[in-house]
């Protein structure tokens, strides 16, 4: 069934970065290590949240702005319909049998989202699934400052034929052997991301507005189940 769009909350709101062209966008310059990154991948049945598609597995890494992991987060989601194309994401449907719907966990991926700028590659692709998620599980999500690391990308001048993760990656050494497992595409953007902010020269980031304090109140109930991580990506033991 396709989702009812007409009233979306937006999500995110970009920062600006310098670049070979000067800065864009934003307008609070915020020091690069004083703040908290939120690295965020989804995996879903398709492209379009608008004609029914559904996140089926999304993954969180918790950043400090040194570059520091502070918390890993991932579990598989029951899209509620097929899982799309299996052949890409490489999970069935056995694999999200039991699993949490989104609406379960919104308010825990809105917890990780809170006090963090929220990083994604192609981020306009994670913003609109997440705000008709976000949406349909009836929770608003305070707008959180992002970056996405391909317009990033984009803005530093790699020498690159396309700024797709794995081709940046590839520029800079990163190995990328687990492309389309959501945090595994997390951990490896997580990496690029401070790769890009010293190749762009960007000791700062121009917020558009600070990063949201922790979401609290019976909009964000506390997910009590158990998440389901896929085979082999369990979180790290961050200490």
């Amino acid at each position: 069934m396709a989702a009812d769009t007409s009233e979306l909350h937006s999500v995110f709101s970009y920062a600006g970065v310098p670049g070979p062209r000067g800065e864009i966008g934003g307008e609070r310059p915020v020091a690069v290590e004083e703040l908290e990154f939120a690295v965020v991948d989804l995996e879903t049945t398709g492209f379009s949240p608008q004609r029914g598609d559904r996140i089926v597995e999304v993954g969180v890494v918790r950043m400090a702005g040194d570059g520091r992991v502070l918390r890993e987060w991932t579990t598989l989601l029951d899209p509620g319909r097929g899982v799309g194309a299996t052949r890409v994401h490489r999970i069935t449907a056995a694999d999200v049998a039991g699993a949490p719907r989104f609406a379960d966990i919104a308010g825990e991926l809105a917890g990780l989202f809170a006090g963090a700028v929220v990083v994604a590659h192609n981020a306009i692709f994670e913003q609109r699934f997440l705000e008709v998620e976000f949406a349909m599980a009836e929770v608003v999500v305070p707008v959180v400052p992002a970056v996405c690391t391909m317009r990033l990308a984009k803005a530093a001048g790699l020498d690159v034929a396309d700024h797709k993760l794995g081709t940046c990656c590839a520029y800079f050494g990163l190995d990328f052997p687990d492309a389309h497992a959501a945090l595994a595409d997390a951990r490896v953007t997580a990496r690029l991301l401070p790769l890009l902010l010293h190749r762009a020269g960007a000791r700062a980031l121009r917020l558009p507005a600070p990063p949201t304090g922790v979401p609290t109140g019976p909009a964000y109930p506390e997910f009590r189940g158990r998440l389901r991580p896929r085979r082999g990506f369990a979180p790290a033991d961050v200490r």
